[in-house]
């Protein structure tokens, strides 16, 4: 009979751990659902600009300066990488700031261009291999997408942390020292939605 009892109490006692599973996962169903219903995104072709029209266009004009001059400085000191850019299914040029890592949620912008159809699109940059409170020496990088699948799936869908060591991507640095080819470093990309 004591067994009994102790079968008892084990099975309310399991009953209720599952009721309140259950509350719970209604409960986070019910606010998530509320959450969205609140929160709609825009739809994804509308751009969710805080800028301007004025101010947007004088951004991207700002970007592609200082995407000509990366490249005529990179040409100037590797003149290979002109027939590499021209051979290439895309390439993009990113200018990195010299914030405080610590400070800045991104370090840099830039434009990708894909080759197939000429279009170009904005970027921004975030580095994922520094320390908290380490700064940046501001340099340009330049990126080489060898593959049209790779430059297509990093213009929609930004990049991992190690696209790196992606064998279909070659990146140029080039600082105050002059261009070399940059085998390792992190930085995650992403689409810059007040610029496209």
């Amino acid at each position: 009979m004591a067994t009994d009892t102790m079968q008892t109490r084990v099975y309310c006692a399991m009953g209720r751990v599952v009721a309140l599973i259950m509350g719970l996962l209604l409960l986070s169903s019910l606010l998530s659902s509320c959450a969205v219903s609140n929160n709609k995104p825009a739809p994804p072709d509308i751009p969710q600009s805080t800028l301007s029209e004025k101010a947007r266009r004088e951004q991207q004009e700002t970007i592609l300066k200082a995407h000509r001059q990366a490249l005529k400085e990179l040409y100037r000191l590797k003149p290979s990488t002109k027939a590499e850019i021209r051979k290439a299914a895309g390439y993009g040029v990113f200018e990195i700031n010299g914030l405080n890592a610590i400070l800045a949620e991104t370090h840099g912008r830039g434009v990708v261009f894909e080759k197939a159809t000429g279009r170009a699109t904005y970027m921004r940059l975030a580095r994922t291999d520094l320390q908290p409170g380490a700064t940046l020496t501001p340099y340009r990088q330049v990126l080489i997408f060898r593959n049209p699948q790779k430059v297509n799936q990093f213009i929609a869908a930004g990049s991992p942390a190690n696209v790196s060591s992606d064998p279909d991507i070659k990146v140029y640095r080039l600082d105050i020292k002059g261009v070399a080819t940059q085998a390792d470093w992190g930085a995650r990309y992403f689409r810059d939605s007040d610029l496209n």
